[in-house]
């Protein structure tokens, strides 16, 4: 609950801010801003808030102790805080990245324990310690890049920006999705590729270094990584439904190959035809995928643990088609701003964006924060 709610209130506070700080209306670089915040003031929460609550059960323990993770939670805050001062006095981003590592490390260590103590299979658990540890990586990397030195940079900043994308956010929600869409599912006869998580992370790895040295090969690794992940969805054999809090899912995870196989025409047009994309590919993986499974598993997550019934109204499905209005908004900004009209189409998807996560507080807080029972 409160990892949640953190994360649902910093997605509208950061993007709003984000808006005048493109703009420049802030000392602190916008596009900085907007990455971190993306990667460890929002998406961190949600990811805190649903492993907290998973990892145990994967691994068949008791849950974590709420001292344990409100202690976590603290930190997530503190971060949150000082990360707003940072607009108005940016050497405050020193403090919120310390805050995010020592939030990291806690949890390393609360995971770390809970995997030595598991006699069930862990090889899930495993690749998402690996995957918080990279999180964690990024993070030092951005620290590293924010101390002030007359040298080139950038190297560095990039780096932490494809660490945290694809060997943190994009690759733990990753194994997350290919675990739990399909046991939702109900999907029985499924024989994992043992090899996928490997292979994916090797990709990502490979990715997030050669962006800074070699960027015109980088379609090929996303292409790559999209056709082994095209091919291990089709050996599940999702089931059709039309069951809201299903099809969302499946529609999250469709979004992931889909999003590696576009943002690698993007990046290819970028790099051997110098059609820039305003950054498009890690717009589709963060809004197509992690979006779209963030909007899913966030309202069945709400719901379930509310002791309220798995189901939801009309209201809560026109808020799931509404993700992939935020998502094709934010293509249309690339193709735009490639014509040089920035304005008003950055202002439409950063508001949607908004809209988006304002809806589902107004229909759902009451049911995050307090448990509140729905009404039929």
């Amino acid at each position: 609950q409160p990892f949640f709610t953190l994360g649902m209130i910093n997605a509208i506070i950061f993007m709003l801010l984000f808006i005048p700080a493109y703009k420049g209306a802030f000392s602190f670089d916008g596009k900085f801003f907007h990455s971190y915040a993306m990667i460890y003031i929002v998406f961190t929460n949600f990811f805190f808030g649903f492993l907290y609550t998973t990892f145990p059960r994967f691994s068949g323990v008791e849950p974590i102790e709420t001292k344990k993770y409100l202690t976590t939670f603290l930190f997530n805050l503190l971060g949150s805080i000082s990360f707003l001062i940072t607009l108005f006095f940016p050497p405050a981003f020193f403090a919120t990245s310390i805050f995010m590592m020592i939030s990291f490390l806690l949890t390393l260590k609360i995971f770390y324990n809970i995997f030595n103590k598991c006699t069930l299979p862990k090889k899930d658990q495993y690749w998402l310690i690996v995957s918080i540890g990279s999180g964690l990586i990024a993070n030092l990397l951005f620290f590293i890049y924010a101390i002030p030195c007359g040298c080139d940079k950038s190297i560095i900043y990039e780096t932490a920006l494809n660490f945290g994308i694809y060997l943190y956010l994009i690759f733990l929600g990753f194994v997350v999705a290919f675990r739990m869409v399909p046991f939702f599912s109900h999907v029985m006869t499924w024989k994992k590729n043992e090899m996928l998580h490997i292979l994916i992370f090797t990709l990502f790895l490979i990715h997030s270094f050669l962006d800074s040295t070699f960027p015109k090969a980088l379609f090929a690794i996303d292409l790559i990584a999209a056709i082994l992940m095209i091919i291990e969805i089709r050996n599940i054999h999702l089931p059709k439904t039309k069951e809201p809090l299903l099809w969302i899912l499946h529609l999250a995870l469709y979004w992931l190959p889909a999003a590696l196989l576009l943002g690698s025409f993007a990046e290819f047009a970028k790099e051997w035809f110098n059609i820039p994309n305003f950054r498009l590919e890690y717009h589709l993986l963060g809004l197509g995928f992690l979006t779209t499974i963030l909007i899913g598993f966030g309202t069945r997550v709400t719901i379930g643990h509310s002791g309220n019934m798995l189901k939801v109204d009309k209201t809560t499905v026109y808020i799931f088609y509404f993700t992939q209005v935020v998502v094709f908004s934010r293509v249309i900004f690339s193709i735009s701003a490639y014509f040089g009209k920035i304005t008003p189409f950055f202002d439409i998807s950063a508001t949607l964006w908004i809209a988006l996560f304002a809806w589902w507080l107004i229909k759902y807080f009451k049911v995050l924060a307090f448990g509140e029972k729905i009404k039929d």
